[in-house]
């Protein structure tokens, strides 16, 4: 059975992407930060599919607590296959002004240190052939108003993605998933109109399924594809 690792399992993506992996029969290592609940709950819904799973807390803005955490999970657990870095933090919007190093140092901690983090320890216990996935976004190749410290993270995340792939070829590929507009079942959004469907040449808005198809292609893919990315976005990017 094939085992794959989700950081950021306790809401929206993550826990969309715990329960189709645990559905295609692979078991299930659950990361969340303060999503204990959800978390526990998850974890007892995909055990009932017949998997196996398993569940840690860490922070993975602290290398340090990534370093023994992640440890003790592939000495409890096994090393899994794929490694899918989910985490992230969108900021509210803010202008330039308005911007601090606070919110900078914030923002950079989670959309793209921890991906260097867990890369970085995943990498040093993993077997040839596995793979490392990181959950980016629209955000990296594109430029929104207010949204500099997400924007400018994203894009660093994106040119991490790339780093990471040359620097553990052979062994380890490393591909990015860039999600556009996703409405997922929990989220409560009354208010549509931040992108235009007559933006979306698919028109309609994305959802977990979508963005499953792309993780659990790279997730299955040779291992000569790396470096690459599969912007989930229904061609609103490269058409509009």
């Amino acid at each position: 059975m094939k085992k794959v690792l989700i950081t950021g399992s306790g809401r929206r993506i993550g826990k969309g992407l715990v329960k189709l992996f645990a559905k295609d029969e692979w078991d299930v290592i659950i990361h969340y930060n303060s999503s204990e609940n959800e978390a526990f709950k998850l974890k007892k819904e995909i055990e009932s599919l017949g998997v196996k799973s398993y569940i840690f807390q860490a922070d993975l803005t602290d290398e340090n607590d990534v370093k023994s955490k992640f440890e003790k999970v592939f000495l409890d657990f096994g090393v899994p296959d794929v490694l899918i870095n989910n985490s992230g933090v969108f900021p509210n919007r803010t202008k330039l002004e308005d911007i601090t190093s606070e919110l900078l140092d914030d923002t950079f901690a989670i959309n793209t240190k921890s991906i260097l983090f867990t890369s970085n320890i995943f990498s040093q216990f993993a077997k040839a052939n596995s793979k490392i996935i990181n959950i980016v976004s629209l955000g990296a190749l594109q430029i929104w108003k207010e949204r500099i410290p997400y924007n400018i993270s994203k894009a660093a995340s994106y040119q991490l993605t790339k780093a990471l792939a040359r620097e553990l070829a052979p062994r380890i590929t490393v591909n990015t998933v860039n999600p556009g507009f996703i409405i997922l079942e929990e989220d409560n959004f009354t208010d549509l109109s931040k992108l235009s469907l007559d933006k979306i040449p698919m028109g309609r808005y994305g959802n977990i399924d979508d963005i499953y198809s792309a993780v659990s292609f790279f997730a299955n893919s040779s291992n000569y594809i790396t470096a690459q990315y599969i912007n989930v976005d229904g061609g609103y990017n490269d058409c509009y």
